[in-house]
């Protein structure tokens, strides 16, 4: 035994097999890592200038976008009033060229008399068609917002209701036929008319930026801020008949 020779057998590196991942490796001690950065925060004078931009851009932009809307209600109301022209015209082609006529403060659901507004709803369709998307925000919420324009048949009658008739207007391109209520009227006088108030440019013009939508008899529609004679009358056979000519 003594004499034998002990063999010593020295271990080897283990083999990484298929799978086998490498054995992590500590660092070595005293190594500093790598620390992440903090996130920045806005300075004090940084939002100051955002919010100044924020509000600059705002005082720029808020008037655009409300002219924008009051430039699209009054495309809306001139629609409407051409609509109502219609309604009208194919009522009078029913009617021996007459239109229905106007009363007084009459409410929608009155029979006798019934204000003007109705007959002509089988022709319009819907009472929304009524209502100014502007002018309807000014005088009491009112949903009848568009007059009868009977100031010269009112004349003619000596003072009293009387109907249009089509077909002795002279002038059509110039007739006020109907346009905005620019005139308190009870909100819930369903039959608005020019017999005794100018309805138009008797008072300001505090909707569609200053001006009033205007329904000719011929059935197109303008936006105007004063009577103009060169291309309005309030007669059947005269032009440039204003609200105020006739001695009455």
């Amino acid at each position: 035994m003594f004499g034998s020779v002990v063999q010593m057998r020295m271990p080897t590196k283990a083999r990484r097999g298929p799978g086998r991942s490498a054995p992590l490796t500590m660092p070595a001690r005293g190594t500093p890592r790598r620390a992440t950065p903090p996130a920045r925060a806005f300075t004090l004078i940084e939002l100051l200038v955002v919010i100044a931009v924020a509000a600059l851009l705002g005082a720029l932009l808020l008037p655009a976008l409300g002219r924008a809307k009051q430039k699209a209600r009054t495309t809306q109301c001139l629609a409407q009033l051409r609509q109502l022209g219609l309604a009208m015209t194919l009522y009078g082609d029913e009617h021996e060229g007459l239109l229905p006529m106007a009363h007084a403060n009459v409410r929608w659901d009155s029979r006798q008399p019934a204000p003007w507004t109705r007959p002509l709803l089988p022709y319009y369709g819907a009472t929304n068609l009524l209502t100014c998307p502007a002018y309807c925000r000014v005088y009491a919420r009112s949903p009848f917002n568009y007059f009868m324009g009977a100031r010269s048949a009112f004349i003619a009658a000596g003072g009293q209701p009387a109907s249009v008739l089509l077909t002795s207007i002279q002038f059509p391109a110039q007739y006020v036929l109907s346009g905005d209520c620019n005139y308190p009227f009870p909100a819930d006088d369903a039959d608005p008319d020019n017999y005794t108030q100018d309805t138009l440019f008797a008072t300001n013009l505090p909707a569609h930026g200053g001006r009033v939508n205007i329904l000719f008899a011929d059935k197109h529609a303008a936006t105007a801020r004063r009577f103009d004679r060169k291309t309005m009358t309030y007669s059947h056979t005269i032009p440039a008949m204003d609200w105020n000519d006739w001695d009455f």
